[in-house]
């Protein structure tokens, strides 16, 4: 069987056809596309489109349906998006993005499914990657916002068993600032620009200075410290066994690992995630598993 896998972004969309079979995605049928984020709901759509269609047409046989991983907030279970007063994808608001893409596919509305890309991330993780020894697992994603995943046996845990609500960590505070502000591609920039007072354009700037300006590898590794000192009671609580990280800003795990590993020393182990950007295409991609689906489903209501 094969499905389509699809990672949204605020600024991208990539979507690959997953082989349920060989546990693999079919790499000929990657498709990348940047998306204007203040764009109109037409125009936002036609990219979606052209990208999920390109992928598609590498086949000779059907898919079995459309999984996405998207940001929220977002009605996962109706596939309606609930995105507003963001810098991102605010024409979208209340569109049935499930009718719009299975007209558009020839696809039947049941066969388009949507999940949290945070969670996306977890389910690939628990089910194919190194997460899959461990029971109880936390799945942080770290780029232009804070995702967090919280998953017990692959599933992802949205409401008891000591999560925060939904999961969710980027809405929490540390400092009394919000940690979504904190923890991401901006929170590193400004943290860099109130060391020095110069502006950076982005992470991989930063940290091509590592090497010769020791005030940028010191931000990295004061985001390290700041991150795990965040997290910690999350973890503890939740009994967490590993940390996967994944994210841009995971790339420069080198430089922050062992500030956020001081910090989180009880944890059996912390790892960048195998899978990279892959990881949300393949976890969308494994919704088109008809029993995995059925044991998501009341989960997804939740979300």
């Amino acid at each position: 069987m094969l499905s389509l896998g699809v990672d949204i972004g605020g600024s991208h969309i990539a979507c690959c056809v997953f082989d349920h079979t060989s546990k693999e995605l079919l790499k000929e049928t990657f498709s990348y596309k940047k998306v204007n984020p203040h764009g109109t709901k037409d125009e936002i759509l036609k990219t979606w489109l052209l990208a999920l269609k390109e992928s598609v047409a590498h086949l000779d046989r059907n898919i079995a349906g459309v999984g996405l991983a998207m940001p929220g907030p977002f009605d996962y279970y109706r596939g309606i998006s609930k995105i507003k007063e963001v810098a991102k994808l605010q024409a979208l608001y209340n569109v049935s993005l499930r009718l719009e893409i299975a007209q558009s596919l020839n696809l039947k509305p049941s066969q388009v499914r949507f999940i949290n890309d945070a969670s996306a991330f977890s389910i690939a993780e628990a089910a194919l990657g190194k997460a899959s020894a461990y029971k109880r697992i936390v799945a942080i994603t770290l780029g232009t916002g804070l995702g967090a995943s919280f998953a017990i046996n692959g599933m992802p845990i949205l409401k008891g068993e000591n999560v925060p609500d939904s999961g969710y960590l980027y809405n929490q505070y540390y400092n009394n600032v919000l940690a979504d502000e904190l923890f991401s591609t901006r929170g590193i920039i400004e943290a860099y620009r109130e060391m020095t007072g110069e502006q950076i354009k982005n992470v991989k700037e930063l940290f091509d200075k590592v090497g010769l300006d020791n005030q940028a590898k010191l931000v990295f590794e004061n985001f390290g410290s700041q991150l795990g000192d965040f997290i910690k009671p999350y973890l503890e609580e939740f009994e967490a066994e590993t940390l996967v990280l994944g994210g841009k800003i995971s790339g420069a795990f080198d430089v922050f690992g062992n500030s956020l590993k001081k910090e989180l020393a009880f944890l059996e182990e912390i790892y960048v995630s195998e899978f990279g950007e892959e990881a949300a295409i393949i976890g969308s991609a494994l919704l088109l598993d008809e029993m995995f689906y059925k044991k998501i489903e009341d989960t997804l209501k939740l979300m």
